[in-house]
């Protein structure tokens, strides 16, 4: 086995294993066994198949635009055609309650997660603290911090076991609104042998954070500060956010619970204006006395807040 260049946790750490096949085959387990999922079905709603070529469309709501994925629901490896066939419902309603609890969003967690989130921005996060890049801060060990770490809407969970895996000493809370997803994780979460994650259902018992981790779920709300405010009050002064967003996705592909535009406190922001839905966020965060750190992750997802001392 090629020795890794960083010490850092990956999914087959987590779960014991030696390749991500064999991730996925523990995943397509759980589901036959939680969800009653078969071997068929899973097959059917969730394989791996090149992105199409990559084509202008003008299907999209809103005009042309360039897909990452071509005519295809996204540019990631995993396909999810029964999740995908929400797509047009979501654009015409676009009610979340909807969304999240239909059972085929399931399939759009699950890639997220496996493909992106869990590999990509938390071993990232984690790469941060202890190797940061281009050494803007001091390098920090999760092993030596006994934290209270919030993975919020965490899908099938696969971020929140890398974490609570990287950062052993400290309490790592879940919470995910997708019942399939939240059943899958439970099971997941017994294979893992890990000790120190707990489910939260209640977001008023959480218990004061010292880190609050929001991967690719803030945009998932077209008042953002309405529902992330909360959360941001329940970290300690001093304490860390790290935040990842793909805003401008519904520009590229067509792209479930995201939005065009996003209201920050009466500050309407449009995703299709280059970064005006990065500065609005940022500008957001500072009303709130939220430092935003300069720290530089790989292709910076996650970005980092320290929480400053608001006014009386």
């Amino acid at each position: 086995m090629r020795k890794k260049k960083y010490d850092l946790v990956t999914l087959t750490d987590v779960f014991g294993v030696s390749y991500n096949k064999e991730v996925l085959q523990l995943i397509k387990q759980g589901c036959k066994e939680v969800l009653n999922i078969s071997e068929a079905d899973f097959e059917r709603k969730f394989y791996k198949e090149a992105p199409p070529k990559k084509v202008k469309s003008n299907a999209h709501i809103g005009g042309n635009y360039r897909s990452s994925g071509g005519d295809g629901k996204s540019g990631r490896s995993y396909q999810t055609p029964t999740a995908d066939a929400l797509v047009d419902e979501w654009y015409r309603t676009r009610d979340p309650n909807w969304l999240y609890s239909h059972p085929e969003y399931f399939w759009e967690g699950l890639a997220c997660s496996f493909e992106t989130s869990a590999p990509f921005v938390a071993v990232n996060l984690v790469k941060e603290f202890k190797y940061p890049r281009y050494d803007r801060h001091d390098a920090i060990d999760p092993l030596s911090l006994n934290w209270n770490i919030f993975d919020w809407g965490a899908g099938v969970g696969l971020t929140t076991l890398i974490l609570a895996k990287s950062f052993s000493q400290s309490t790592v809370y879940y919470n995910e609104l997708n019942v399939e997803q939240v059943t899958l994780f439970k099971w997941l979460l017994q294979k893992s042998g890990l000790t120190n994650v707990e489910i939260i259902y209640d977001l008023e018992q959480l218990p004061p954070l010292d880190l609050l981790v929001g991967i690719e779920i803030v945009e998932h709300f077209q008042e953002p500060m309405t529902f992330l405010r909360p959360l941001l009050d329940k970290v300690k002064t001093g304490g860390l956010f790290a935040h990842s967003s793909y805003w401008e996705s519904e520009t590229k592909m067509p792209t479930l619970g995201h939005f065009r535009t996003y209201n920050f406190d009466g500050d309407i922001r449009h995703v299709d204006k280059n970064r005006d839905i990065y500065t609005g966020f940022r500008k957001a965060m500072d009303r709130e006395k939220w430092e935003f750190l300069n720290w530089q992750p790989f292709q910076k997802k996650p970005r980092f807040y320290r929480k400053g001392e608001k006014n009386v």
